[in-house]
């Protein structure tokens, strides 16, 4: 099968993959030709697909972006044959198809050199036979199942899973949103890509604390879905939130800030500062946030210079210290983040005197 992550996660990708035990190891790398590919692990295993997509889950994998089963391989020639030969693969994908829920095709091509043929049409062609093979119906937006086609220079890889299997809905875990005029800053999408990876329902009303706000990106999509937000940063706001009346900007160290609300449906933070200082104020916010709320943080990974198997323990010791007071939803390098990790958090019900 195919892994993907960040393209410089690539020591603590193996290093989660060793701790785990599921695949024979080092696996070979593929040419991608670009970083914001990212990087593509082939690696063998003896597990089928689903079950090594749920032990990884299980295992907590934190590094692992995409995943996509390779079951056919075909030898590649960079040319117009290239479509006829896939084309005489597709009984075999079929077959593993199941004909009552929709599929997408999701094509990804690799490397620098110009092939005859883009993504774009592999997957128009590709979904146009299948279509016509079976009764299953292309669905581009939420396909229940993945047809996945990745073209080296030399070779393609084909598969087929359920789309929940794969870790992302999106080819190579690359989540897209379009952007919005308004959009402030970069940021984001990184907390949409939240929203949407570990499934967050926001309430539709209620309070909003953002930790470290400037300039402002986090507390305009809080405000937007209709949140009263505590936008808290020394620094400045954009000045097109201004006048939006949801946004009330307390330009003070969060340390300074004293809250006139007793609890928070949601706490967000995405600060530039060390993991484990970041941590401490989440900590000391935990109180603050409701029985049924949510909390959002970034943690930056250690500089460079510490061994991936030291900067894993690092991580779960920063997981293991958050957990006194959250429950952990989930935690990723998503592909919006840098060098960093978007952790969903719970409140813990009995820390804090809630009912059960």
């Amino acid at each position: 099968m195919l892994v993907t992550c960040d393209a410089d996660s690539q020591g603590l990708l193996l290093e989660e993959l060793r701790r785990s035990q599921l695949c024979e190891m080092p696996g070979s790398w593929l040419d991608t030709g670009d970083a914001v590919q990212g990087s593509i692990l082939l690696i063998e295993t003896e597990l089928d697909f689903d079950e090594f997509s749920d032990e990884l889950e299980r295992f907590g994998s934190v590094f692992v972006r995409h995943l996509a089963p390779v079951e056919l391989e075909m030898p590649l020639k960079g040319s117009e044959e290239d479509l006829g030969a896939l084309y005489d693969l597709l009984p075999g994908l079929i077959d593993r198809l199941d004909p009552h829920g929709s599929f997408s095709v999701q094509s990804r091509i690799l490397g620098t050199g110009k092939l005859p043929y883009r993504k774009v049409t592999l997957n128009e062609s590709l979904s146009q036979a299948i279509e016509e093979a079976t009764r299953a119906v292309m669905d581009c937006r939420k396909p229940d199942q993945v047809v996945s086609l990745l073209c080296s220079p030399t070779t393609a890889y084909l598969g087929v899973s359920r789309t929940q299997k794969n870790r992302s809905e999106w080819p190579g875990g690359k989540h897209r949103f379009k952007k919005d005029d308004d959009q402030i800053s970069r940021a984001e999408f990184k907390l949409l890509e939240a929203f949407s990876v570990f499934g967050v329902d926001l309430p539709s009303k209620g309070r909003a604390l953002d930790i470290g706000a400037s300039p402002g990106g986090w507390s305009r999509i809080l405000a937007e879905r209709g949140l009263n937000v505590d936008a808290v940063d020394p620094g400045e706001l954009d000045p097109r939130l201004a006048n939006n009346r949801r946004i009330a900007h307390h330009r003070r160290r969060i340390q300074e800030y004293s809250a006139k609300v007793k609890r928070f449906d949601v706490i967000v933070n995405d600060m530039k500062m060390d993991a484990r200082d970041s941590i401490e104020i989440m900590l000391a916010f935990a109180p603050h946030l409701t029985f049924e709320g949510v909390a959002v943080i970034t943690l930056k990974m250690p500089k460079t210079g510490t061994s991936p198997g030291r900067e894993l323990d690092m991580i779960w010791e920063d997981f293991e210290r958050l957990s006194t007071c959250y429950r952990i939803v989930g935690a990723r390098q998503l592909y919006h983040n840098r060098s960093e990790i978007t952790v969903v958090l719970e409140p813990q019900a009995r820390k804090f005197g809630y009912p059960n």
